[in-house]
């Protein structure tokens, strides 16, 4: 060999044989475990698929010829084995397919209806929890770990005293039990925690119904205020209380301030031109249309110009529709009304009608070409409402 068919030239020389393996160890054993899994013999769980499978068929029906005693014990490891893994329906399942075979072991049948139990408990089933129980009691009076499970569904279905019964009864079997006497522990506390609330919501609705009472009252001083129900949709019944013409179907209420007297109104800034609305929720009756608006239009609305805006304070008038109580769209009448009228005069106006409990106003920019036509539809109406008036009077 020469001096340039040394090491060098070695090094370059083709690779003989087959290339070195890129799969690695975990990988084939993986594989292996996967393919094994395709044979009958070694399946661990049976395929999902409707396909007739000879060889599975053939070991379902040697399962089949197996004593029901054994089948069954090996149905209920396989519940206990999904169970260990969190597979809480597939566990059930195997109870329930286990609990199908006819046997006379009373302590198989009492441990795969406590464990369904169990399985039913994590799936929050606590109807089908407390079926189990109950048959697994029937069988075996003592089993502590049925009274266990239904104390612990019962404390969930707010069935206390049927709680405390299954611990008193447990504690009896076993008085030193500590899962038992924690559970009689978690009773007692949940009867608590459930009363405080009850107390709790009982004061809410007393106090509620000292606030509507006293708004009761409140409405009923200012006299001249006039309401309309017509268009609530509503439905009332026998056993609804009979709700105030103030009162609506929505959480957008009338409310009484006790500190100062005065009424709180829900109210509707609406502004026809762009079909908007501003809502504010509660509108001190004691306040100006303007000391609103200056909140209100603080900034140009979205759909307002940013260059240019419309609708400033100081280039907007305010008015709102009169409508006779049980009146239609044509007896509208639209009304202008004074931005430094303070909002409980304007409720106290005659013309003035409160629909649903929800005042509200219009919203127009002077000096605008939309603003005129929106008055002159509203002046032909009257006009030919007056027309109309004068004929059926002759």
């Amino acid at each position: 060999m020469s001096a340039e068919e040394g090491p060098a030239a070695l090094t370059n020389a083709p690779v003989i044989g087959p290339a070195p393996s890129t799969v690695t160890q975990e990988e084939r054993t993986q594989k292996l475990l996967e393919d094994l899994e395709k044979i009958p013999l070694f399946m661990t769980h049976l395929p999902d698929t409707d396909e007739p499978n000879l060889a599975v068929e053939a070991l379902k029906s040697l399962a089949s010829d197996e004593p029901p005693l054994e089948v069954a014990t090996n149905l209920k490891a396989e519940g206990n084995d999904s169970f260990k893994r969190g597979k809480f329906t597939e566990a059930a399942q195997y109870y329930t397919k286990a609990l199908d075979y006819d046997h006379d072991d009373k302590s198989l049948k009492v441990a795969l209806l406590i464990n369904r139990a169990a399985a039913n408990l994590e799936l929050q089933n606590y109807g089908m929890v407390l079926r189990d129980c109950a048959d697994a009691l029937r069988i075996r009076p003592n089993t502590v770990k049925a009274l266990f499970r239904s104390a612990k569904a019962c404390v969930t279905l707010e069935k206390f005293e049927e709680a405390k019964e299954c611990c008193k009864w447990g504690l009896n079997i076993e008085p030193q039990n500590k899962e038992l006497a924690a559970m009689q522990t978690q009773v007692e506390e949940a009867v608590a925690r459930h009363e405080r609330r009850a107390r709790e919501r009982e004061e809410r609705g007393r106090q509620k119904e000292l606030a509507r009472e006293q708004l009761k009252q409140a409405i009923e001083i200012r006299s001249e205020l006039v309401f309309d129900t017509s268009s609530d949709k509503k439905k009332r019944s026998e056993d609804t209380p009979v709700s105030y013409p103030w009162e609506n179907d929505s959480e957008r209420q009338v409310e009484l301030d006790r500190d100062s007297g005065h009424l709180l109104w829900p109210v509707f800034f609406l502004y026809p031109e762009s079909k908007e609305s501003d809502f504010v929720e509660k509108f001190d009756e004691s306040l100006t249309l303007r000391d609103m608006l200056i909140e209100v239009l603080a900034e140009p609305p979205r759909w307002d110009s940013r260059q240019q805006p419309k609708y400033t304070l100081d280039n907007v008038d305010t008015y709102f529709l009169s409508r006779p109580v049980g009146g239609f769209d044509e007896d509208e009448r639209l009304v202008k009304v004074s931005m430094d009228a303070r909002l409980g005069v304007i409720l106290n106006n005659e013309k003035y009608v409160i629909r649903d409990g929800i005042p509200s106003f219009i919203v127009l920019p002077r000096n605008d070409s939309f603003t005129s036509q929106f008055i002159e539809r509203y002046r032909k109406l009257r006009q030919t409402q007056e027309a109309a008036s004068k004929i059926t009077t002759n």
